[in-house]
């Protein structure tokens, strides 16, 4: 068995260096000349490599639940776009959760990434501390990838095969078991350069059912991001993310649980630091469509979020670092509408209020509250608004433990004749242990409510994950999981549980 999984790796290694290859030429075009300038002393080096995953995530699921999943759905779409300011990426300034899906059949994310949503140091001209570099990341050590150098590039190509058995592979309130396989390649791009840095993320996963009649389940999410490093206390901010998935089941918005969902977000801002005081402005867009639409043009979904926001951020040094942020909106829908027809097109803000937390080199993290408010333009609905509350912790009790938490909130446009909207609370638990550098294990829970204003529906999602992964060689470890979802709707009929538990091989090099 050992002289097979040792083979393994010499058989797939050419392989993912011609991906690598590919990816890097593909993406090699979209890289400014100026992020390539090199040698400027004293500007920041490389930030958190993690970021690109959580802006993927962004699109849609920003909040989906236990344990970051891999959930490219945008059934959530709404939550505000926002890129890196005061140390923390985007999904974790509004608590980058997981274990809930979004999806059919998501795959949890790596439990890295939210430590590398807020490992990155604080912003320009803070001098609190970060976590520190040794904190443990969630996974084996023995097998941890080295990447592959192409150019001025580090590139990190995985790719993990599983199969097992769902208690609901439909995900539905009329779901039976069944067998289930995924596969679930990822690949990332991170630069070297000695000023600025660009981050490429590409990961996807397929997943079939042998002997049923149900669809596969694929999805899809590409991101980016880039630092432009200015000055010692001005940079510039960019991101751009794609995604694509199977649209949920059994939810009010989706009954049939048929169609896809795409989603689009672009994000620019620039920080600059003056004094003990930190300010970012920054443009959001985020657009999200449905293959499938419900009956009459009343009913299309397809919309565009537009912001702005505006952050102060303290920048005293200390353990916390208060910030304040307000945030302008405008959601268009597709559909012209007519007499007979609600109009769902809206403005609105949000104002909210917080700190990072930089107890470091355990601790870090942030803290935020507020208010928010869409103003539909029809008469008809009134405005959905309600309380804003995110956080994303970290926290390393001992040199083999790391524990995180999230709490999160996501505002989402209905097509429901009398719903304005839902909004989402949802929040997790995820803890990791390392036995030892070829053995680790993680375990969490999460939990959110989403409640559609104007009508009484609501619906809640329980879930809790269990996992082992055991390095066999440099280049492939062997996992184990099992997760379980509840998922309880007030409306009749649409109440399911699922278990699932999977096996599988995980190569990357």
């Amino acid at each position: 068995m050992q002289g097979l999984f040792v083979s393994i790796p010499a058989v797939v290694t050419s392989m993912l260096r011609r991906m690598s290859a590919l990816f890097l030429l593909a993406v090699a075009g979209i890289v400014p000349a100026a992020a390539q300038e090199t040698g400027a002393g004293g500007l920041r080096g490389s930030s958190d490599g993690g970021l690109f995953g959580d802006a993927a995530q962004d699109t849609g699921s920003a909040t989906t639940g236990l344990g970051d999943v891999d959930s490219s759905a945008p059934a959530n779409t709404g939550s505000i776009g926002t890129t890196p300011t005061g140390g923390l990426s985007a999904t974790a300034q509004r608590g980058s959760s997981g274990l809930v899906s979004g999806g059919r059949q998501d795959r949890v994310r790596p439990f890295a990434d939210r430590l590398s949503a807020v490992q990155r140091s604080p912003a320009l001209g803070g001098s609190g501390g970060g976590l520190a570099d040794d904190v443990y990341a969630g996974d084996t050590t023995y097998d941890a990838p080295t990447g592959l150098r192409v150019g001025t590039f580090t590139i990190v190509p995985q790719l993990t095969v599983s199969g097992g058995w769902s208690t609901n592979a439909a995900g539905s309130s009329t779901g039976s078991g069944n067998a289930l396989y995924a596969i679930s390649p990822d690949i990332s791009a991170t630069s070297n350069w000695s000023r600025h840095e660009l981050t490429l993320s590409l990961r996807g996963s397929y997943s079939g059912f042998p002997g049923s009649k149900l669809r596969t389940d694929p999805s899809l999410s590409a991101a980016s991001a880039l630092r432009l490093d200015l000055s010692d206390t001005t940079e510039i901010n960019t991101s751009a993310g794609i995604t694509y998935s199977r649209e949920d089941q059994s939810t009010a918005e989706n009954p049939s649980g048929e169609g896809d969902v795409y989603g689009m977000t672009g994000s620019v801002g620039v920080t600059h630091a003056a004094g003990l005081a930190g300010l970012t402005l920054r443009g959001d867009i985020e657009r999200t469509a449905y293959t499938l639409e419900q009956t009459g043009a009343a009913n299309n979904r397809n919309n565009t979020l537009l912001s702005a926001t505006a952050r102060v951020d303290a920048l005293t040094g200390a353990t916390l670092q208060p910030f304040v942020e307000a945030t302008v909106l405008r959601r268009a829908f597709d559909n012209t509408c007519n007499a007979a027809c609600v109009k769902r097109d809206a403005t609105g803000y949000q104002l909210r209020a917080g700190t990072t937390i930089a107890a470091g080199p355990k601790l870090a993290g942030e803290i935020g509250a507020g208010w928010r408010v869409e103003k539909l333009d029809t008469k008809r609905l009134g405005d959905l608004a309600g309380l804003v509350v995110d956080a994303s912790l970290v926290w390393s009790p001992s040199r083999l433990t790391t524990v995180t938490a999230g709490v999160g909130t996501t505002f989402a446009p209905s097509y429901l004749p009398t719903a304005t909207g839902s909004i989402l609370y949802s929040g997790d638990l995820r803890l990791a242990h390392a036995f030892s550098d070829r053995l680790a294990a993680e375990t969490g829970v999460g939990y959110q409510i989403r409640r559609y204003e104007g009508t009484n529906i609501e619906e809640r999602t329980a879930s809790a994950l269990a996992g082992l992964t055991f390095a066999v060689t440099r280049n492939v470890a062997v996992t184990g999981n099992y997760t379980f979802r509840a998922f309880d709707s007030s409306q009749a009929g649409a109440n399911y549980n699922e278990s699932r538990i999977q096996a599988g091989v995980r190569i990357r090099r």
